[in-house]
């Protein structure tokens, strides 16, 4: 995606066909990589992300082409905007936190693995030679993603479908694809739904269309309520307030959203005033018992809500474990392994400043970016999927937590919605 209006190095000198293809090939793969892993079919309980050596050489490789093709085709002024200094703000915060951990050896493994995968995703950005080429990318990562996760329900569905003899027997019968749970299938299908209406858009409708398609029958089959619901709200929100309010109707709309989810999830852990608010509103609620582990996790930060624990390491700390057992409570969240909170997460590494930086990089900026968008078409077009994206990864991280997640690529794609933004406000694409 370097056809920009200031011409790339190779476009100085015209672009030989070879060259094209390898770049083509090279963005198509590191995208592909980045959404099916290296272990795909693993089960949850299975997976060691950072342990694994698979893990280890394959996306450092990834990262090693997405260097070598900045080096090589990446536009001076493109490679530079990538060192935006709330992006390298809100690592170096993270990066700190390792002073915060009791394990600062898994902190660090953590962080450079966090900040690998996010590198290689880069370059599935830039190393395309033009926007058709992106698209011609995403369009084999879709497939590829959508025929092994459908050729797993038929040659492998003991690891495609959620069985009965697995930790978690109420999800018996339930969709996973090449994933490890249905929580991660199900917001990628989501994403991969929003690339089928991006391709649409774009003339490409039989591709488009099929995508859409296959990924919106895989979302029903996760059986996951929060996707089914959030899909056509994000889609409709966006479409809709662009036809009918250009770029600062959808933007408020689903910033409204956004505050709304905040005070009303993790707001009424914090506040009783609040849970009382969503108690009148919706009776009942607890989402599925995260109320309780919200606020079991906040009564744990204590001293340490200005500083964290450290990267990706509280929830293995004696912190957790040592704790009082919450008798009140329907089970038990010390044998947890996240806040099912991607903004409570973040709190917990780093502290409230951390949040509030990241908070700043992870909306307020993409929103203002998705606002200051280049007029071209190509430019409108591919903001409007990637806000697509961006809002629902979003309003999904207020029950799931995925953010600065190693190699999970429902923040991959969420980084690429968060960088692409920036370039199609940068720069305008042909």
């Amino acid at each position: 995606m370097n056809n920009i209006v200031v011409p790339n190095r190779t476009d100085a000198v015209g672009v030989h066909d070879p060259i094209r293809v390898l770049r083509l090939v090279f963005a198509a793969t590191i995208l592909t990589f980045l959404l099916v892993s290296f272990t795909p079919f693993v089960l949850e309980y299975e997976t060691d992300v950072q342990g694994n050596i698979v893990n280890q050489l394959g996306y450092s490789a990834l990262a090693l082409v997405a260097i070598v093709g900045h080096l090589l085709f990446t536009d001076r002024a493109v490679a530079l905007s990538l060192l935006r200094p709330v992006w390298l703000l809100t690592i170096a915060l993270l990066a700190f936190s390792v002073l915060q951990s009791e394990s600062p050896g898994a902190a660090i493994r953590a962080i450079l693995f966090t900040l690998t995968a996010m590198l290689a995703m880069t370059g599935a950005l830039s190393l395309p030679p033009s926007i058709r080429d992106f698209r011609l990318a995403l369009t084999i990562a879709a497939l590829v993603v959508l025929g092994l996760s459908y050729l797993g329900l038929v040659a492998y569905p003991g690891l495609a479908i959620h069985g009965s003899d697995g930790l978690e027997p109420q999800h018996a019968g339930l969709w996973r694809g090449i994933y490890s749970h249905k929580n991660v299938a199900g917001p990628i299908m989501a994403m991969l739904f929003f690339a089928g209406l991006y391709l649409m858009r774009c003339g490409e409708r039989w591709a488009g269309l099929a995508i859409a398609l296959l990924a919106a029958i895989f979302i029903y089959k996760t059986g996951s309520k929060t996707t089914l619901a959030l899909v056509p709200l994000v889609a409709l929100f966006v479409t809709g307030g662009r036809i009918f309010g250009g770029r600062l109707l959808p933007i408020t709309v689903l910033f409204l959203a956004i505050l709304v989810t905040a005070l009303l999830t993790l707001g009424a852990a914090i506040s009783p005033a609040l849970d009382i608010v969503l108690q009148a509103v919706l009776p009942g609620t607890t989402f599925t018992g995260r109320l309780d582990l919200w606020r079991f996790t906040l009564d744990l930060m204590g001293h340490h809500q200005w500083t964290g624990f450290g990267f990706e390491t509280f929830w293995n700390t004696g912190v957790v474990y040592k704790a009082e057992a919450p008798f009140e409570l329907s089970w038990d969240p010390r044998l947890i392994v996240n806040a099912h909170n991607g903004y409570l997460d973040i709190a917990i590494w780093g502290g409230w400043p951390t949040l509030a930086v990241a908070a700043w990089m992870l909306v307020l900026l993409p929103f203002k970016d998705y606002l200051t968008t280049q007029p071209a078409v190509e430019n409108r077009r591919l903001a409007d999927f990637l806000l697509m994206i961006l809002t629902f990864a979003l309003l999904n991280s207020f029950f799931e937590s995925y953010f600065f997640s190693r190699g999970n690529p429902i923040w991959l794609m969420t980084w690429l919605a968060i960088v692409g933004l920036w370039l199609c406000s940068r720069f305008r694409l042909e």
